[in-house]
C-alpha cells in the first residue's frame, strides 16, 4: 500500500500518533497533502492536521486558507478545542495571505484573552485593611481592639467610639513586567509571553503596569502611564520575532528608568521573566540592587538545556540582589500561573 493511501486510511481510523502521520507525510508531494489536509478537517483529525502542518505547511495553508474552513475554526472556537490555533497561527503568520493570518491572528487573540480570564479569576485584589471608626453598615469589625477598647472603659455599657472596624483600600501598585523573548523563544513561548501580558492586565486592573520585552535590546510595550487596550498588546506580541540575543542587564535598565518616572513614595514592582542565559551585556545583579523589589520567574531554556543551572544561578542572584522572590518553573504553560501566585504575595 502506498503511503498517500496508507495515510489516508490512518487519519480516517484516527488512532495513530502525530511522530506516525508525519512518517507517512515526508515523502508526500504538494497535492497529496493539501488533499490529506481536507480529509482532516473532514474526519476531524487535529493531529494529523497538525502533522501535516510540519510536513509543508504551504500546502496545509493553500488548503485551509479558503473562505469554507471558516465555520470549522469558528466551531472550534465555540466548542473551546482550538489549542492548535495558536501554534497553526506561528507556523503560517510569515508566508499566508494577510485574510488568513488576521483571521487566524483574531482567533488566537480571543483564546489568550478567555484563557487568561479563567487564570486569573477576579484578579489579585491588592487590598489593604484599615482600622476605622463604626458607621452604620460597617462591613467588618476589628472584634480585639473593640473588646479590649471596652475592657478599658471599666466594661461598661459600650460606645459607637469603642467600635472598630475594617475598610479595605486599594493599594495602588507599580509593577514593570520584563519578558525575555530573545532566540531562545519562539511559537508557543511567545504565546505565553502574551498570555503572561494578558494574566497581569486582568489581575492588575486596577494598578499601573508596563510591559516590556526584550532580547538584545529592551522595548517598552507599554509604559506605566499608558492605557494600552489589551487586545492592542496581544496583537504586538503576536506580531513580534522571537530572535536576537539576550542582553538582561539593558532590560533592567530600561524597567528601571519607568520605575524612577513615578514619584516616590508608591509602590514600585519590577517581574522579570527569563532563562537567565544573558549573553550580552554585563551580569544584571548591580542593577538588580537599585530595584526597590525584583521578583525573578525562572522560565526553562528551550535551546541550551544542558546550561540550566547556570541560568537559575543566575536568576536567583539577580532575585537575591532585587530582594525578591524567586520562582522556577519547568514548563512554559506554567508561566502565568506562577505570575498569579507572585502577585497574589505583593
Amino acid at each position: 500500500m502506498k503511503d498517500r493511501d496508507l495515510l489516508k486510511y490512518e487519519i480516517q481510523r484516527k488512532q495513530s500518533t502525530k511522530k506516525r502521520y508525519k512518517k507517512l507525510a515526508q515523502n508526500l508531494g504538494f497535492k497529496d497533502i493539501k488533499d490529506l489536509a481536507r480529509l482532516s478537517v473532514e474526519s476531524n483529525n487535529i493531529e494529523a492536521l497538525m502533522s501535516l502542518a510540519q510536513s509543508n505547511i504551504y500546502a496545509v495553508t493553500a488548503e485551509l486558507q479558503q473562505t469554507e474552513y471558516t465555520h470549522f475554526f469558528a466551531e472550534k472556537y465555540r466548542e473551546n478545542k482550538d489549542s492548535f490555533i495558536p501554534q497553526l497561527y506561528f507556523m503560517i503568520r510569515s508566508h499566508a495571505p494577510l485574510s488568513f493570518k488576521l483571521m487566524l491572528q483574531r482567533l488566537t487573540r480571543s483564546i489568550i484573552m478567555r484563557s487568561s480570564l479563567n487564570i486569573s479569576g477576579r484578579g489579585s485584589k491588592g487590598k489593604s485593611r484599615h482600622r476605622i471608626h463604626y458607621y452604620p453598615g460597617i462591613p467588618e469589625f476589628d472584634l480585639e481592639q473593640t473588646l479590649f477598647n471596652y475592657i478599658q472603659n471599666g466594661n461598661q455599657l459600650i460606645h459607637y467610639e469603642d467600635i472598630v472596624g475594617y475598610e479595605r483600600r486599594q493599594k495602588k501598585r507599580n509593577v514593570v513586567l520584563m519578558l525575555d523573548t530573545s532566540g531562545s523563544m519562539f511559537g508557543k513561548l511567545l504565546l505565553n509571553a502574551a498570555l503572561t501580558t494578558s494574566v497581569l492586565s486582568y489581575a492588575m486592573a486596577k494598578d499601573f503596569t508596563s510591559i516590556i520585552l526584550f532580547n538584545s535590546e529592551p522595548y517598552v510595550l507599554k509604559s506605566l502611564k499608558d492605557e494600552n487596550p489589551l487586545p492592542k498588546l496581544i496583537d504586538q506580541i503576536l506580531d513580534s520575532e522571537a530572535v536576537g540575543f539576550t542582553n538582561i542587564s539593558r532590560a533592567l535598565r530600561k524597567g528601571l528608568k519607568e520605575l524612577n518616572n513615578i514619584p516616590s513614595g508608591r509602590r514600585k514592582i519590577g517581574i522579570l521573566i527569563t532563562d537567565g542565559e544573558y549573553n550580552r551585556g554585563k551580569h544584571p545583579a548591580p542593577i538588580a540592587r537599585q530595584f526597590p523589589r525584583l521578583h525573578v520567574i525562572n522560565m526553562p531554556s528551550e535551546v541550551q538545556k544542558e546550561n540550566t543551572a547556570r541560568g537559575s544561578t543566575i536568576c536567583k542572584q539577580i532575585a537575591q540582589a532585587g530582594k525578591g522572590f524567586y520562582i522556577p518553573v519547568t514548563d512554559f504553560k506554567e508561566i502565568p500561573r506562577a505570575l498569579m501566585m507572585l502577585l497574589a504575595k505583593i
